[in-house]
Formats: structure tokens, C-alpha cells, sequence
């Protein structure tokens, strides 16, 4: 409708004209070396209307045949860039479906139609590591760190790569580079990290978890449970290295972030302990009990506020498990204590309570020494040590991820790199009840009491018999 109109309003244009030139007469003659031409004016308008028309359409097809050479260049060039991102398309696909040779193919194909390597570079690499060839894949990667736009692709591959080798040195260095040319990008935070972590920077790892808050790539309480457990990895190097002062200041800024951090309470309290403050180490046991109770927090508790007697650490032990009472941990410490200074009516009720319905190993062993010591019951001593060998395992630190067991908490799992997945919980069964089966031997042939019974008056910490050292 709209060209309808247009149309017509030109054709009225055009009418317009001429009936104005037909209603104005005039004539015009030209005279040039000797020719002479005489005509109208309307014809004279036409005239050089047409010439003109000519002369466009003229110039026109000049211009068609001029540019015809470079037309069917830029036509080639046009069809080849197509073919070209068609094989990198294709080569990616086979990249995805684990294709070697039909990638290394296509990467080939690509790299000789568009002749523009950065964008072919990373084709190769990956089909280079597909075909298990790392060192042709590291040149690629290395090459495209000569261009400014596939620098950080470069970057990325060569991590990998240094990451696969174990080069972990290498691949942190990569990182930071990375994290020089894009600081907001996840993957490079999170890798500065984790590779902080174990090359042993911790301070470096530490900036990874701050710079990750402020971009919001995680939150608050992720960002202060990450600071607790590099610091508290932090105070146990210091300690190693005997450097007291900085063990301490970092053990006490992990207990700020996470009171329950057990290692953490450990170090701090032994650094208090060396420097003659047991009140103030026995405080922060008994803070640290009311969030996450634990039988190493025992002994370090009864040297921060020693006793003479078996009764006044039992006494001291009270007063540690009423911070958090009828917890496990708080009864069976109470229950060992009240053995010791042979409460036997306390010991059997914490112990009870300490194993509910299904008792632990430990629970059902030093249920065996309290029938043996106060009693002289060897039957049921017997009894309860075969319970031992097939109860619960105890619980020991475990990674939540791999379930690998270590002797003592770590920050990072040696067996799958997990970071903070060490915890406090029962494991599987599998080697358990060693110690309950030593002591039964013991019994069913006549042998003398457990060694623990003779030495309990020497010993410093209740609850640690010796059927549980040895298991331990």
C-alpha cells in the first residue's frame, strides 16, 4: 500500500511538471562551431534527463565489470571461511564425542581453509590430548599464548596440563597469570585456591577466599569456615616450626571464625599451657567442648587445670562435660573418669548412657573392666568383649568424601585432595574389635587383669585403658 502510494505521488510529480512547462512555452538554440540547434525547452529538460539516465546506467555496469575480478575473490574467500568454520564445528563435535582421529582431522582442515591459527589452535590442542599426545598439545597451548585473544584459553590448557603431570608449581604460576588477565572468572579463583592449598601457600590461598567473598562467588559463612581451616593449618605448621607466638594468634582467629575447629582448640590451648596460663586454656577447652567435644580435648584439659587424685579429676572432668551434657563424648569421658576413681555407680550410668541401645567398641570394653574391677565378673567381662568385637567402631576422623581414616585431622585429604572433609564419625567395622579380642583371649585363659587396671592410679588421663591404646 505504502509503495502504491509513493508511486503515485511520483507519477503526480512528473504530471505536475510537464503540464507546468506545457502552459510555459519558450524555445532555446544553440549555436557551436558553426552548428545550430534549435528547440523547445521541455524537450531540451527530456533531453538531458536522458543523458543523464545514460550516463547512471553507464557507469553502473563500468563499476559491475570493474569489480568483477574482486567479486569472485571475495566469493572464493567467502565459500572456504564457510567450509573452514564448518570443519572447526565438525572437529569440536568429534572433540566432544572422544573421536581422536576425526578431530585431528577436521583441525587439520580448518587450520588450511582459514588460515587464522588462534582460532584453530585450540582444536588442535584438544584433539592433540584426545590422541594421548600431551607434548604437542603443550605446543599448541603454548602458542596460543602469543596471541592477546587466546592467551587465557592458552592459559587454561597448560594448567590442565601441569595439573595432570603433578606439576603443581607450574600450574599455579598459570593460575596467576590467568588471574591477571580475568580476576572475576570462578574457575581461575577456584584454582588459585585449591593449588594454593597444596603447594603449601596458605597465605595465598587465604587471598583466593577474600577475593572470591567480595565477587560473591561464595558466601559469608563458606568464607569463614575456608579462613578457620587455612588458619588452623597455619598454627599447626607454626607450632611444628616452634614459633609459638604465630601458632597461637592463628589458632585464636580460627576459634573466632569456628569455636568448635578441634585442632585449632588443640593448639591454642598447648601454647597457653607452655606459657603457664591454664586458666585461660582450660576456658577456651571448655568453649570449644560446648560446640564440638572430642577425647583429645580430655587430657589437655586436665593439664591445663591438674589434680592430685583420681577423684578431683573426676571432678575436673565434670565440670568439662557440663558444657555440653549428654553428649556421647561428655558421658563416655565422664564414665572413664567415675572408672578411675572407682565411682562404680556414676561409671555404669555414664557408660550406659554413653553406648544407648547399640554401645560401641569402646563403650562395651570399658564396660568389661567395670565388671572385672568391681566385681571380679570375668563371665561378664567375657561377655562384654565379645559384644566388643562385633559392636560399632569407635569414631575416628574420616574424609565425608573418599572415606579415607587419618590418625589426626588434616585440612586437605592426602588420599582425594578433598579440602575440609575431615570429620568426627563411626567408620566402617573393618578392623575393629582387635583390642577386644586380646583382652578376651586373656581372660578365657587365666591371664592377670588388663594392664590398664594395675596402672590406673598413674595415669593421667581417665578413659584410656590400655586395650584402647592398643587398638589406637
Amino acid at each position: 500500500m505504502i509503495r502504491a502510494l509513493i508511486f503515485f505521488a511520483k507519477v503526480a510529480v512528473l504530471v505536475f511538471i510537464a503540464v507546468w512547462l506545457a502552459n510555459r512555452p519558450g524555445s532555446v538554440l544553440i549555436q557551436w562551431y558553426g552548428w545550430q540547434v534549435q528547440t523547445s525547452v521541455g524537450i531540451l529538460i527530456l533531453f538531458i534527463a536522458l543523458i543523464a539516465a545514460l550516463s547512471a546506467i553507464g557507469w553502473r555496469i563500468w563499476g559491475r565489470v570493474r569489480g568483477l575480478p574482486g567479486g569472485l575473490k571475495r566469493g572464493r574467500s567467502d565459500r572456504r571461511m564457510r567450509k573452514g568454520y564448518q570443519a572447526l564445528t565438525q572437529g569440536m563435535v568429534a572433540v566432544a564425542a572422544g573421536e581422536p582421529d576425526e578431530a585431528r582431522r577436521h583441525a587439520r582442515r580448518a587450520d588450511s581453509l582459514l588460515e587464522e591459527p588462534p582460532l584453530t589452535m585450540l582444536l588442535s590442542a584438544q584433539a592433540a590430548q584426545l590422541n594421548g599426545d600431551e607434548q604437542a598439545a603443550k605446543r599448541y597451548f603454548s602458542r596460543m599464548l602469543e596471541d592477546d585473544d587466546t592467551r587465557f584459553l592458552g592459559l587454561r590448557g597448560l594448567l590442565r596440563q601441569a595439573e595432570r603431570e603433578g606439576d603443581l608449581r607450574s600450574a599455579l604460576e598459570y593460575a596467576r597469570q590467568a588471574y591477571d588477565i580475568r580476576p572475576q572468572t570462578p574457575w581461575v579463583l577456584n584454582s588459585l585456591f585449591d593449588l594454593s592449598l597444596k603447594t603449601g601457600e596458605l597465605e595465598r590461598a587465604l587471598e583466593a577466599v577474600e577475593e572470591s567473598r567480595k565477587r560473591n562467588l561464595i558466601d559469608r559463612e563458606t568464607a569463614r569456615r575456608r579462613r578457620a581451616v587455612i588458619l588452623t593449618e597455619q598454627a599447626r605448621s607454626a607450632q611444628a616450626e616452634g614459633k609459638t607466638a604465630f601458632a597461637r594468634d592463628y589458632a585464636k582467629e580460627a576459634l573466632d571464625l569456628a569455636p568448635g575447629m578441634v585442632a585449632a582448640v588443640r593448639v591454642y590451648a598447648r601454647t597457653l599451657i607452655e606459657q603457664e596460663r591454664g586458666r585461660a586454656a582450660a576456658k577456651a577447652i571448655e568453649k570449644a567442648w560446648a560446640h564440638q567435644p572430642h577425647p583429645d580435648l580430655i587430657e589437655l584439659y586436665l593439664q591445663a587445670r591438674p589434680a592430685r587424685t583420681q577423684k578431683d579429676r573426676y571432678a575436673r572432668v565434670k565440670r568439662l562435660a557440663e558444657k555440653n551434657p549428654g553428649h556421647r563424648e561428655s558421658e563416655l569421658a565422664l564414665g572413664r573418669a567415675a572408672l578411675q576413681a572407682e565411682q562404680w555407680a556414676d561409671a555404669k550410668r555414664h557408660l550406659e548412657a554413653a553406648g544407648g541401645q547399640q554401645p560401641s567398641e569402646e563403650v562395651c570394653r570399658e564396660l568389661a573392666e567395670l565388671a572385672e574391677r568391681q566385681n571380679d565378673d570375668r563371665e561378664a567381662a567375657r561377655g562384654w568383649l565379645r559384644k566388643a568385637t562385633e559392636a560399632p567402631a569407635d569414631p575416628a576422623w574420616l574424609c565425608t568424601t573418599c572415606g579415607a581414616m587419618a590418625d589426626d585431622w588434616q585440612a586437605v585429604c592426602g588420599h582425594c585432595g578433598t579440602f575440609d572433609g575431615f570429620a568426627w564419625q563411626t567408620p566402617t567395622r573393618a578392623g575393629a574389635g582387635l583390642a577386644a579380642d586380646e583382652t578376651l583371649a586373656r581372660l578365657e585363659t587365666g591371664g592377670n587383669a588388663p594392664a590398664d587396671v594395675e596402672d590406673a592410679e598413674a595415669t593421667d588421663v581417665p578413659g584410656k585403658p590400655a586395650a584402647r591404646q592398643a587398638a589406637g
